[in-house]
């Protein structure tokens, strides 16, 4: 059974091009457009009707892909490129309300409702951040919830559980990837901040492994990008380098890298050079509008 994935966005913290910024990249893409052109990291599962996190261009980037059904919402992490977008639980046909004088604004709100699915510890870290979260799920009921601490998620025939990390080290699980199980295809979505994830915890046989991209410390002409000072606040993030490292040892058939950001000093065509390079076979950087299946 097959797994069908469209990159909703590519990007990271930044937009590109990212306003006021007059970069080769941004330059780029502002003359291109797609798939030059980078979004906040977020992707959606067809066979789930659901989307992995909301940035937030999420209302653009559905609309850009003409996806008329959310069913789930999964969220990786709280931090704001990944959970910004979170008003979209409000996102609703009015159709009905407006054929039906008796189907009033709030029924009409609650109705299809969407699934908020992550950890529990995910959520209330979410919550922590953007209280209205909280009002939006348990006040009015926008969305339903289901953490995957208590049960895994069952999709018809697809299972969906949570491999919990701590973003900084310090224990707090307050991240998660997703491991999708379907029929013999095995998908694991750990899109960004995920260092302190445990290997160990992901299944022997992986089709398809969704990871962040890594920053690259110096452009593709070998110029250095970042002084000592921000190595140090890079401390966490994995570095490309890295990220391969990573890639090797897991071992997907298939591995796609998001999470692009403004910061690499890269545009689409030197990411798909290095596609070319040895080292990359079964790699492949993401952009947005990318549609695949395994």
């Amino acid at each position: 059974m097959t797994l069908s994935v469209t990159v909703l966005g590519s990007g990271g913290n930044s937009p590109i091009p990212t306003p006021t910024c007059g970069c080769r990249v941004c330059e780029r893409a502002r003359e291109v457009g797609v798939p030059h052109t980078r979004h906040g990291n977020s992707l959606y599962v067809d066979e789930l009707s659901a989307m992995v996190d909301a940035p937030e261009f999420v209302y653009e980037n559905l609309e850009r892909e003409t996806v008329d059904d959310l069913e789930y919402i999964f969220l990786t992490h709280w931090h704001p490129d990944h959970a910004a977008g979170l008003r979209v639980v409000q996102s609703r046909s009015m159709e009905r309300m407006f054929e039906e004088p008796d189907h009033g604004l709030i029924e009409t709100a609650r109705s299809d409702r969407p699934t908020l699915v992550t950890t529990r510890r995910v959520y209330e870290r979410t919550c922590e951040l953007y209280d209205g979260l909280r009002h939006f799920v348990e006040d009015i009921g926008f969305a339903d919830t289901h953490f995957l601490d208590d049960d895994p998620l069952t999709v018809d025939d697809a299972r969906i559980e949570a491999v919990p990390y701590s973003l900084s080290g310090d224990g707090d699980l307050d991240a998660t990837a997703f491991v999708i199980e379907r029929g013999e295809t095995t998908a694991v979505l750990a899109v960004d901040d995920a260092r302190h994830l445990e290997e160990g915890a992901l299944p022997d046989d992986i089709d398809l492994a969704v990871f962040e991209c890594g920053y690259f410390p110096e452009t593709p002409d070998g110029t250095r990008i970042l002084t000592e000072v921000d190595d140090a606040i890079m401390s966490e993030e994995l570095t490309h380098e890295e990220v391969m490292a990573r890639v090797e040892r897991v071992g997907a058939d298939r591995t796609v890298l998001t999470e692009i950001e403004h910061l690499y000093g890269r545009t689409y065509d030197d990411f798909c050079a290095l596609e070319s390079t040895d080292g990359y076979e079964g790699v492949e950087f993401a952009y947005d509008g990318l549609h695949f299946s395994v």
